[in-house]
């Protein structure tokens, strides 16, 4: 049996001291939140973003700020990091002082120079100049982390806490597979020193030998391609899965903002066998190939827009590994125990059983090795009654008769196919029908239609914006409320916009009077403060089914030190400015908060906890 990790994170923390910080300390953290003057150290990248457990690796972090920089937080057990160095790149003057003296000495005939020093300059003038690096990413911090060889495989928060507080989180990866990284660039580092096999060819492109399974990390720059070689035998189902996008979510000056990486799979003579800048609606390519001949084979990486710099990083997971492509059914009643098929490539089981946990939302399924190459994999836990889709039921006079509240679980299971249901309601009471399908990873783009009893089109939607999905680049569930005019018998019809169906194009179909509830979101998310003072934090309210009561805001299990000022969103707001105070008392370099919310619906009190959110 397997458990279930909530995925949409239910809570954020604060760390204090010098600095106060929101996020968490134990466990898998979530985020930091909220900000004071003067700032803590600014991240903008860390590469390689991961390590394989029972592994020593240095790492850089690239932003602003870097050389305050004293202690590495890395969430979770297992894992420990320290501050073995700082850089800072060359200033122009600097850069013309340092050539001056470098033309000096080579020049020097008596007494003979320092060989020692000619070698120091040549190594400090063949970096990338100030003007050459992003200005926001030139400063770097060197990172020794070590990972225990029993450390849990998946995602991590790494933090940096420098004199001024902590900074936002950046993810760090933790897996057991083995891991190549091309040379770092950075403002620091040299761009393609000699003999280095980052030295670029004559098609600007890096080039790596490596034996799968393996991970490769790199980075892109302007115009450049990574090249990775390695050998296949026919028959070998290989799964090639670049996480980019996944490891930085958002770049504030990118357009599109995020590394779109595009991967081209070539055999030996230069013939492409695969191609991908995408998978389905998520911008990481994932390729599935079936080698076609025993031989050698070469991946390139790149930037679809052949854009680049030092936070166009990567991690690719090649080889012949499990994949999971879909999982049905996409959830179940709370606590209820589920066997969950599972579709991909190369799978040790074709299913999962779960119990699923008492409090609803949506959960990340647990899938071991399998996590490796696939990532998450989410479903939903909700506490209506559930019922399976039965065909044949694609057309009204066949439609699946249902007695409501319920969720159905179902699938399109052919280009074409559409899935229609009746069930009855009253006049004046509103129905809620919602779809949950894109926000559980399905490649389902579903539009949904409502007939009434004289076979006339009462209600429809396409695409219903979901503002809990932040990252989701096309919003694809339906989502709609009617309000019937007379007693009877209803039918809907659920189907694929773009006539597309399969295995995985699976969906849960909720159809209920309207269940009002709350989700909170809290920016920014890093608060540095000092004892005795305070700091502004947002607090958002992303209401549903026609909620609109006062939520009151609250710290949970605080330690002592740690206050809010009027915490309340008021009714009908969506969010509210509120202020977290540091009194004498709050001392330590971290400690975690947790904001949670409260609202009365009802005849119950539903306590939600905020989620950092940028």
């Amino acid at each position: 049996m397997r458990a279930l990790k909530n995925s949409r994170r239910k809570a954020i923390a604060v760390v204090a001291g010098i600095a106060a910080a929101w996020g968490f300390t134990g466990g898998p953290v979530d985020a930091c939140f909220a900000q004071t003057a003067p700032a803590g150290p600014q991240p903008g990248y860390v590469y390689p973003a991961g390590c394989r457990q029972g592994a020593t690796t240095t790492v850089i972090v690239g932003g602003r700020q870097m050389q305050s920089v004293e202690r590495v937080l890395i969430s979770g057990a297992g894992v420990t990091a320290r501050v073995v160095g700082h850089d800072k790149p060359l200033a122009n003057e600097e850069r013309v002082k340092l050539r001056e003296e470098l033309g000096l000495l080579r020049k020097q005939v008596s007494p003979q120079p320092s060989t020692e020093r000619i070698a120091e300059l040549e190594k400090l003038l063949a970096t990338v100049s100030r003007n050459d690096a992003t200005p926001a990413l030139q400063d770097t911090v060197s990172i020794e982390v070590i990972a225990a060889g029993d450390a849990l495989p998946g995602r991590r928060d790494l933090r940096l806490l420098g004199k001024n507080g902590l900074s936002v989180p950046l993810s760090f990866m933790v897996g057991d597979l083995p891991e190549v990284s091309f040379p770092a660039v950075s403002a620091t580092t040299l761009r393609a020193p000699a003999g280095s096999t980052r030295a670029a060819t004559e098609s600007a492109n890096a080039q790596l030998a490596v034996t799968l399974p393996v991970v490769v990390n790199g980075q892109i720059l302007p115009g450049e391609s990574d090249r990775i070689r390695f050998t296949a035998k026919k028959g070998q189902r290989l799964i090639i899965a670049v996480h980019a996008r996944a490891l930085i979510p958002y770049l504030a000056d990118a357009v599109p903002g995020w590394f779109q990486a595009a991967a081209t799979l070539l055999d030996a003579k230069g013939k492409e066998v695969a191609y991908a800048d995408d998978f389905r609606f998520q911008p990481d390519p994932v390729l599935a190939v079936q080698v076609p001949e025993d031989g050698d084979y070469t991946l390139v990486l790149r930037d679809a827009l052949y854009r680049g710099r030092e936070d166009f990083s990567y991690r690719v997971v090649m080889g012949e590994l499990p994949f999971v492509s879909g999982v049905f059914p996409l959830g179940g009643v709370a606590g209820s125990e589920v066997d969950f098929a599972l579709n991909g490539w190369n799978l040790p089981a074709p299913k999962r059983r779960a119990r699923l946990p008492l409090e609803t939302g949506f959960y990340a399924l647990e899938l071991g090795r399998c996590a490796a190459a696939t990532g998450a994999v989410e479903v939903a836990v909700n506490d209506l009654p559930e019922a399976l889709e039965k065909e044949p039921n694609n057309t009204a006079a066949r439609a699946q008769k249902v007695v409501v509240p319920l969720v159905l679980n179902g699938r399109i299971e052919r280009p074409g196919d559409s899935d229609w249901v009746e069930f009855e309601a009253k006049a004046g009471q509103p129905v809620v029908l919602d779809v949950a399908a894109r926000r559980l990873r399905s490649p389902l783009d579903g539009t949904l239609q409502v007939l009434g009893p004289e076979g006339e089109v009462v209600a429809s939607n396409d695409d219903a914006e979901d503002k809990a999905d932040g990252l989701t680049t096309h919003h694809a569930d339906p989502h709609l409320v009617f309000t019937p005019k007379a007693d009877g018998v209803y039918r809907a019809c659920l189907t694929d916009v773009q006539h597309r169906g399969g295995f995985d194009f699976n969906y849960r179909l909720r159809i209920s009077d309207p269940v009002p509830d709350f989700a909170l979101r809290v920016v920014p998310s890093s608060v540095n403060l000092r004892p005795g003072a305070g700091a502004k934090v947002t607090v958002y309210a992303l209401r549903h089914d026609g909620f609109a009561g006062e939520v009151v805001l609250a710290l949970r299990d605080a330690p002592a030190g740690f206050r809010l000022g009027e915490a309340r969103i008021p009714a009908g707001a969506d969010k509210v400015e509120i202020t977290l105070n540091a009194t004498r008392e709050a001392a330590g370099e971290t400690a975690a908060l947790v904001l949670e919310g409260t609202a009365r619906i009802g005849d119950r009190d539903l306590r939600r906890s905020a989620v950092a959110a940028d």
